[in-house]
């Protein structure tokens, strides 16, 4: 993770906890619980962070936001988290359609 304008930067090997499902209108949330295996001390301004996947009616992902605390935040995912995030969303969307069978 990264905040805003590079400051703060870390990778962090996420280690998925829950998942809660949400749809708002056309869209459809994601929210993601992990712990962060590989980081002592997390940087000055982010105290408990998650994330939010967003989808669209259609089913794409549009976008992953990173939260602290449940809202948005000043951080931005790296690519190999948003990789691992992702990696992450294709097993829930597995198991979610091995549960409709």
């Amino acid at each position: 993770m990264y905040k805003y304008g590079f400051m703060n930067y870390f990778e962090g090997k996420l280690n998925f906890t829950s998942y809660d499902i949400t749809q708002v209108g056309p869209w459809i949330n994601v929210y993601i619980s992990f712990q962060i295996d590989n980081v002592e001390i997390l940087p000055e301004g982010i105290n408990d962070p998650s994330a939010l996947a967003v989808f669209d009616k259609d089913g794409e992902l549009q976008e992953i936001i990173a939260h602290d605390e449940g809202v948005d935040c000043e951080y931005k995912f790296t690519d190999k988290e948003k990789e691992q995030i992702t990696s992450y969303l294709q097993s829930i969307n597995e198991e979610y359609f091995m549960k409709k069978e």
